[in-house]
């Protein structure tokens, strides 16, 4: 799925990209005060009535709903976009379209640092209410999670908006293709002396970038770049693909090793998966650029049951400090298109 945020174009955001992070900001750190704010007070009347008649287990369970609000309050959260095409988004949060805006894949967005939740906001007139059952028995943290901190006023429906919620706020590293493109501003300068003469005294987070730099910056990643256009005779904006300055650059990340085969069950368990799709997912993992070492190849029993359909599990590491591998479960399809783009 498609994702966009909406950057100022300043250095300070042009190093996050650089560096394959964004920031997941505390609720309070949001432009609007009654971020993350919900109703306990349906919750804590059933909580005093149970401390009124001296039930023993009253106490454990208050101090679990305190616990829990203590957790739904302090969460990071990343407000995303549907499209890159809305103009009052490119008003307030691109420094009034001198900025810039980027296309994430949402699901490769979430595959090395896992999300807590990701969904549509919510808008209504009033605060959302805890209900007793959301912190008793098997309920979905992510549902709790959706009621609060994916609840806004009406006053923000015009921003139509996604997001991704962390169990804690900062710093979020993710798998750098999960950028497929920037969109230039109708207004971001294009080269360095396109940019204010005091820009380079300006601080971090006010100090301008040019689309020059940002490709420079971004080179060798596989990044589309596109500037957007006034659409004639109307209110609407287009943008055209342009060529990437510097498209002819080594890959980043380049990172091809070598892989024990012995950690490969070519076993198809009557799914007749041929043995070259194994071989060919023993090829694009340790092409994968955060590749260090394999853990096992084989048929997922599980997924392909629930699929209906031959589904291969590959686990690695990304490096010796993991304690559990990273896992990746492919179609025949997706193998295929995945090896094509490895380009061997």
């Amino acid at each position: 799925m498609k994702v966009y945020k909406y950057r100022y174009g300043s250095k300070r955001d042009l190093v996050s990209l650089e560096q394959d992070y964004f920031y997941a900001p505390h609720p309070s750190e949001l432009n609007d005060p009654f971020e993350n704010l919900f109703d306990t007070e349906g919750v804590e009347q059933i909580l005093d009535k149970l401390a009124a008649v001296g039930l023993d287990s009253t106490k454990g369970v208050s101090e679990h709903f305190s616990n829990l609000v203590v957790k739904l309050k302090e969460v990071g959260i990343y407000s995303l976009s549907r499209t890159a095409q809305d103009e009052l988004l490119w008003a307030y949060y691109a420094d009034s379209h001198e900025g810039f805006c980027i296309e994430y894949d949402l699901e490769k967005l979430g595959e090395l640092s896992k999300f807590a939740g990701s969904f549509d906001v919510t808008y209504q007139d009033s605060l959302p209410k805890i209900q007793f059952d959301m912190f008793i028995g098997d309920k979905n943290i992510v549902e709790t999670l959706k009621l609060t901190a994916g609840t806004k006023s009406k006053a923000w429906l015009h921003e139509d908006e996604i997001r991704i919620v962390m169990d804690k706020f900062g710093k979020v590293e993710y798998d750098f293709r999960a950028v497929k493109a920037i969109y230039f501003a109708l207004k971001m300068p294009k080269t360095h002396k396109d940019l204010r003469k005091d820009n380079k005294e300006l601080p971090f987070n006010l100090s301008k970038v040019c689309q020059e730099q940002v490709m420079d910056t971004l080179k060798g990643r596989g990044i589309k770049y596109y500037q957007m256009l006034l659409k004639p005779n109307s209110y609407q904006f287009e943008y055209v693909e342009i060529e990437d300055l510097f498209k002819d650059s080594p890959k980043y990340k380049s990172n091809i090793k070598s892989i024990d085969r012995s950690l490969i069950d070519y076993n198809d368990y009557g799914w007749g998966v041929e043995k070259q799709y194994f071989d060919k997912v023993a090829e694009v993992i340790r092409c994968d650029p955060y590749f260090e070492k394999l853990d096992s190849i084989f048929i997922s029993s599980s997924e392909s049951k629930s699929r209906n359909e031959p589904i291969i599990y590959v686990g690695f590491y990304r490096s010796g400090n993991d304690l559990l591998p990273n896992k990746r479960y492919w179609t025949l399809t997706q193998i295929d298109e995945l090896y094509k783009e490895i380009n061997l």
